[in-house]
């Protein structure tokens, strides 16, 4: 048995290294045609692009591992059945589960290894990728002045060159806009011949000039050094030899400090994930906390009332609010007078500014009014409370949307970061779900090689892809709840694996034509009897 065991993983072992190595291959191709623009002709190092390419295939395992499982499981047990060894190990007494148990126990640890590679290296490798992604993307061209073309992608300067000879160095007809002063082409130099090259460094574009003359437009200043339009004058300077060097440090490339994105959830581990998720929801809320003691503060005025007292009451409040008010602003009422203490208000003096607060403790609420409000005041007191009554209704609403968008996108990055942590686990469960949904199918299929095996696994493998991203989401929209949505593709495909599993093992003839064609006969023959023949 133990040379069975052995000969089984070394069956596995091969191809399943092989597929892995090949579909991070695939998954690093697909990379570089996505993002091939933002790396030619921008004269990086070959270690950069390297790096890059090291830090992005750590980035793809995830991807890779779970299809490596399922194609090389369909590909070793396909070979066997193929080659008819799995019906002699099956004759000597050894079920299909005595063959799968080294091969479980094996994927087993290509879990583990896969959670912790989730947990502890792919934060890290994102990290790194997404940073350095980021810096390609955002360098520069490198120079390249074409002939007979304005070129401006120098800051401060447009470089026109009528003829460049062969080595790339000698230059004619030399155009160069001088633009570092800011004030538009008011420094131009023509040149007759001339050399360009670059510095060993790659810093400096020095233009050695030959036969040319230099215009510099110069607008004299006024007393109050101010610039005038008129007069300017004009300084013409010919030489026979000039030295222009040029900065070109904004095209070197730079890496950019990583430690700007260590806190994005895509770069931390289960523990981290915790950690700010617990402390996002308590600034979440916190903040509807505050919300909710602004509006009991507000409504706080009105819960000293009896509910069927509002109506009646709500006009008291006004007529007293009003009456007060129409005191203060007259100079009527002092500011300690007994009627601004019967009306419920009090006064607090700053400076160049008299503040009315209302004292809810001495309001009068047995006082009773008619219930149309608005019909005991003035046509110019209903406008303004009216008026005064919409501005509150407006503030209201736009601090509400305000604290509501707020809230949403709160959740959202909490949801954000529920969906990254179960994803640490969903890598691991994926590479055993495919296991015992390949084996089987490949134990029925009977077909080795990178035929049969490679179209069923690529279709399984893109099924459970497209599940895993309706399920994230959906998470991420609020639709599912995200240890659902991140565990869809796995609930789904679990009982796929127990029944291709169950019929791998009692051998049935899932595959077989002759099989089917019963099945169909059985299903289609009453009704073809209901269809009358033809009399001869």
């Amino acid at each position: 048995m133990k040379k069975l065991n052995i000969f089984l993983l070394k069956t596995y072992f091969g191809p399943f290294v092989l597929t892995f190595f090949v579909a991070l291959f695939v998954l690093l191709m697909q990379f570089l045609w996505k993002y091939v623009d933002d790396f030619v002709g921008k004269g990086f190092e070959w270690y950069v692009i390297a790096e890059l390419m090291f830090f992005a295939s750590a980035t793809f395992v995830p991807m890779a591992l779970p299809l490596a499982v399922l194609l090389s499981s369909l590909m070793t047990f396909g070979n066997l059945g193929e080659n008819y060894e799995l019906v002699a190990m099956k004759s000597s007494g050894i079920s299909l589960q005595k063959m799968m148990k080294p091969l479980v126990i094996f994927i087993i640890f290509v879990s583990i290894g896969a959670f912790f590679f989730s947990n502890d290296v792919l934060p890290k490798a994102n990290l790194k990728f997404l940073t350095l992604l980021r810096d390609v993307r955002h360098k520069k061209p490198a120079v390249q002045i074409k002939e007979g073309v304005f070129y401006n992608e120098i800051s401060d300067y447009v470089i026109r060159i009528g003829k460049k000879d062969p080595d790339g160095v000698n230059i004619h007809d030399i155009i160069i806009y001088n633009h570092m002063a800011g004030e538009g082409n008011k420094n131009i130099t023509l040149a007759r011949d001339g050399k360009m090259e670059m510095t060993s460094d790659k810093r400096y574009l020095v233009f050695t000039l030959f036969n040319g003359v230099n215009y510099d437009e110069k607008v004299p200043l006024n007393k109050k050094n101010q610039r005038n339009v008129w007069p300017t004058t004009l300084q013409k300077t010919k030489f026979e030899k000039e030295i222009q060097r040029i900065d070109l440090s904004a095209f070197a490339f730079k890496k950019s400090n990583s430690d700007l994105y260590r806190n994005n959830y895509q770069m931390l581990n289960v523990s981290q994930l915790e950690f700010y998720e617990d402390s996002l929801i308590l600034a979440r809320d916190s903040v509807i906390k505050q919300y909710q003691g602004y509006m009991i503060e507000d409504m706080n005025f009105y819960q000293l009332y009896a509910k069927s007292l509002i109506v009646d009451t709500a006009q008291s409040i006004v007529d007293s609010l009003i009456e007060a008010q129409r005191g203060f602003e007259d100079g009527v009422i002092g500011r300690e007078s007994d009627l601004a203490k019967q009306q419920g208000l009090k006064m607090i003096e700053k400076p160049n500014q008299l503040i009315i607060k209302r004292d809810s403790t001495m309001l009068d609420t047995t006082k009773v009014f008619i219930a149309e409000l608005l019909e005991n005041y003035t046509q110019d007191d209903q406008q303004r409370i009216v008026s005064s009554a919409l501005q509150s209704i407006r503030n209201s609403s736009y601090h509400s949307t305000i604290v509501s968008t707020n809230i949403e996108g709160r959740d959202t990055y909490i949801v954000k970061h529920k969906v990254e942590w179960h994803r640490k686990f969903t890598l691991s469960v994926a590479c055993i779900i495919l296991f015992f949904l390949g084996a089987p199918l490949g134990a029925i299929i009977r077909k080795g090689g990178l035929g049969m095996p490679l179209v069923v696994s690529i279709f399984l493998f893109v099924l459970y892809h497209i599940i895993s991203i309706i399920g994230q989401k959906s998470a991420t929209e609020f639709v599912m709840e995200p240890w659902f949505g991140m565990w869809l593709a796995s609930i789904t495909f679990l009982p796929l694996g127990i029944f291709f599993t169950q019929k791998a093992t009692t051998d049935a003839p899932l595959l077989d034509n002759e099989a089917w064609q019963k099945v169909i006969k059985k299903i289609v023959g009453p009704f073809i009897r209901l269809i009358p023949k033809k009399k001869s």
